[in-house]
Order: C-alpha cells, then structure tokens, then sequence
C-alpha cells in the first residue's frame, strides 16, 4: 500500500541503490597513465574511447538484488512478518555491497598501483541501512496497531 510510510522508505532504497549503477563510486588514478572510474558492473577507462577493463559480476548481482528486495517487499503489505524478514536480509545485503564494494575497489587499485578516490555513492548503501530500519519501525507500527485491533474484539 502507497500509503504507509514504510513503502515510501523502501521505494527510496530501491531508487537510491539504481544510482550506483550510473554513477562511479570510485575513481582510480593511475600516476602518468590513465584514470579509471569504479562502477558496480566493472570498471571503465576514461578518455575518448570508454572501454569495460573488468567486470564485477558478484557486485553487479548484489546490487540488483538490493534493488529488487525491496520493491518485492512493498508488494507483501499483508505479510508483515516476511516483510520484517526481508528488511533484515536487506540489511545483511547492503551490508555485503558495501563489503564487496571496497574489496572490490581496492584490489584492482593494488593490482594497478592506483590512488583511490571514492566518490559519494560509495556512502549510498549506509543510508539505504537507515531507511530500512525506518522501514522496520514502520512495519513493527502496524504490528503493533494491528494487535491493538484484536485486542478491543
């Protein structure tokens, strides 16, 4: 349902983990050579001619399911129990892409010896954890409002 307020927040995760996906979350500097630029599918040459030097396929499929979590847990609305199970794996996957991010990050800069510069998209699955645990709160509410009903029959 659109109108609670958890469905806003997991809408916002979905919408903020697509960002990385088009934005580099580092820059890698190469002293007198070329600069590369970090995506979650590989990393790219820059210049004239773009070319994919490396492809990240495990990061590529986690933040693909850090975007599809969520908008599959808007759709549980009467399944509260899963929903706060799925924000839980939510948490635990945002938690491996940013895990997986800066692995990833840093061994190709110590396999080229480059100089890393991380940009801010690199913080962007720090704030998907808080408002999944908005989400939560918001979930654990309507439980919450929900027992209060039974209550009163």
């Amino acid at each position: 349902m659109i109108q609670r307020i958890q469905t806003i927040y997991l809408l916002v995760i979905a919408i903020i983990m697509t960002i990385p996906l088009y934005v580099p979350i580092a820059q890698l500097l190469i002293p007198n050579d070329a600069s590369y630029n970090f995506f979650t599918y590989g990393v790219v040459l820059i210049g004239e001619n773009s070319v994919l030097q490396a492809h990240y396929w495990a990061l590529l499929i986690m933040n693909i399911f850090t975007i599809g979590v969520p908008l599959v847990n808007v759709f549980l609305f009467k399944k509260r129990f899963l929903q706060l199970r799925l924000c839980i794996v939510e948490i635990i996957l945002l938690i491996g892409a940013i895990i997986l991010m800066w692995y990833h990050i840093n061994q190709f800069a110590d396999k080229m010896n480059a100089e890393i510069l991380y940009k801010f998209s690199l913080i962007l699955p720090v704030i998907c954890i808080i408002f999944t645990y908005l989400a939560i709160r918001g979930i654990l509410k309507d439980i919450k409002l929900l027992k209060s009903f039974d209550r009163i029959r």
